[in-house]
């Protein structure tokens, strides 16, 4: 590529990433005002920066403003690991439920609730984000000891792991109603009543996660072909399926501590960021992480009317939108 078409292509992204910004910052203004009540951008900030304790400012402080800032973070971290596995898997229907992560943290919720009376979200949120952590080691250890850790093993045993663990889930609630009634909403996938020390809490674990994906852009570039390409081109290809893997295992596994089981954005959101922003990695996570963040904004704003005045699971939204969209990506191979 020539110096002036690379800069007008660099303008091009910068342009790009600008407008998702601006539509990100939108979004969320949207979250923070919209829902079963409406309330003005003045509203908004004067309940941030001169609380008066009044029910407005309650609601967009401890209610609202909670969930604006939750919905991007799961969705840009989402986003990032979707890209990530479906690199390593060389395959454009992978996603990190693919790994079977939230098959894995959902089986550890429940497991905790039924087993050891675990209730608070604090407590639930923190076993989810184990639970996704031990599977993704579950299913790496599985792959190193069945032949080494190929894309297409590591996939089949996650989607294996994913199954067995959906199944035991479905078993446990099934025997305890009381129990599937108090979980099924999370199990979902939700914002609703997050406090914001859950946004606190995943930042660092979001931050670790994208930050290990950045630093390996250049590799993924090589990767991308074939094992055999990457490795000519001096790419430690075992390392960086191992820190990738770490990379999905903390982005997913903090997103789902937040929010629950949001299905499907992985899937959905690096085919559109592969759109505007090409193949190379690093414009392509960067991207990925907006549009995750604007999607699940979106959604969780959706999710408020589509079955007004109760509010639906943003989960199921986002599972409806990806479902729709497997089923076209599959009519396109199939074709």
């Amino acid at each position: 590529m020539t110096a002036p078409r690379a800069r007008s292509a660099r303008q091009s992204f910068a342009v790009i990433i600008a407008g998702l910004a601006a539509l990100l910052v939108a979004a969320m203004l949207v979250s923070a005002t919209v829902g079963y009540r409406l309330y003005g951008l003045d509203q908004l900030y004067q309940a941030i920066f001169a609380f008066d304790g009044s029910e407005a400012a309650t609601v967009l402080v401890n209610l609202r403003l909670p969930r604006a800032i939750l919905a991007p973070m799961v969705g840009a971290g989402l986003g990032v690991a979707g890209v990530l596995v479906q690199t390593l898997s060389r395959n454009r229907i992978a996603s990190p439920d693919t790994l079977g992560l939230n098959a894995g943290a959902s089986l550890a919720v429940v497991l905790a609730s039924a087993t050891l009376g675990i209730t608070s979200l604090t407590g639930l949120s923190l076993v989810a984000a184990l639970g996704a952590l031990l599977t993704s080691m579950l299913v790496f250890a599985i792959a190193a000891g069945a032949g080494g850790i190929s894309p297409i093993r590591i996939v089949l045993i996650g989607v294996t792991i994913a199954g067995l663990g959906q199944s035991v889930v479905q078993l446990i609630l099934t025997s305890n109603e009381a129990q599937m009634q108090n979980l099924l909403f999370w199990l979902a996938g939700s914002f609703v009543d997050r406090p914001m020390a859950l946004a606190i809490n995943g930042l660092p674990f979001i931050a670790a996660g994208g930050a290990i994906a950045f630093a390996l852009v250049r590799p993924l570039d090589a990767l991308q072909a074939d094992d055999a390409t990457a490795v000519s081109l001096g790419v430690p290809v075992s390392l960086v399926r191992i820190g990738c893997f770490l990379a999905i295992s903390l982005l997913s596994g903090a997103a789902v501590a937040m929010a629950g089981p949001v299905s499907f954005v992985g899937l959905v959101v690096p085919h559109a960021a592969r759109r505007l922003a090409g193949l190379r990695h690093g414009p392509l996570m960067l991207a990925a992480a907006l549009i995750g963040a604007i999607y699940t904004t979106l959604a969780d704003v959706l999710a408020r009317f589509v079955i007004y005045p109760v509010e639906a699971p943003v989960g199921a939204v986002t599972a409806v939108v990806g479902g729709l969209v497997l089923v076209l990506l599959l009519r396109g191979r199939a074709a």
